[in-house]
């Protein structure tokens, strides 16, 4: 990716989230706020991207709360998720799920 995340939190263990703004204008002042988040890990094999398959979403945001709105699905993704994404183990539980037929939470980038 070339562009700059909107923000950045690091996890720890050689673990980081990375939030970007795919927002758009779709009507009048209407905006749709849409955040992709991908996961980097630090594995054998060196950093792997990983992509949420969810993006956080809110439809129908004027024009002068888009960065509000922006900010406050970051935070309730990480008040839910960056808790259970920082626990020991979790990055090779993660890695070993997208061998699993099935699994479409997160796909891996890189």
């Amino acid at each position: 990716m070339n562009e700059l995340p909107l923000k950045r939190v690091e996890l720890g263990n050689d673990r980081a989230l990375e939030f970007s703004d795919r927002s758009n204008r779709y009507f009048g002042d209407y905006h749709r706020v849409l955040i992709e988040v991908d996961a980097l890990i630090e594995s054998a094999d060196g950093m792997i991207r990983l992509r949420y398959q969810r993006p956080l979403k809110r439809m129908g945001v004027c024009s002068a709360d888009t960065v509000r709105e922006a900010e406050s699905l970051i935070e309730q993704f990480l008040a839910t998720t960056a808790p259970y994404m920082g626990q020991p183990g979790f990055a090779q539980k993660l890695l070993d799920s997208l061998e699993r037929p099935g699994q479409r939470l997160w796909k891996r980038l890189s």
